[in-house]
């Protein structure tokens, strides 16, 4: 158990090690990465706010929009 916990740990260290190189977080106070943290969760949340929202939306417009034909056969 206490063999799965750490590799767990190891391994969200090594991608919040990542995260910090990628971002050149590593080299700014600790203030200023939670700030910066903050606006890049914030802004990642209006995101998904808002994806779900237009996916919603337009899968209903789809959805009603083309579920009203029904073939008919023009009767001779």
């Amino acid at each position: 158990m206490l063999d799965s916990v750490s590799t767990v740990w190891k391994f969200l260290n090594y991608w919040y090690f990542r995260y910090l190189m990628v971002t050149e977080l590593y080299m700014v106070e600790k203030w200023e990465r939670a700030v910066c943290n903050i606006t890049i969760l914030i802004v990642l949340c209006s995101l998904t706010y808002m994806n779900c929202k237009v996916l919603n939306y337009a899968s209903n417009f789809w959805i009603s929009s083309s579920g009203n034909f029904s073939e008919t056969v023009p009767s001779t």
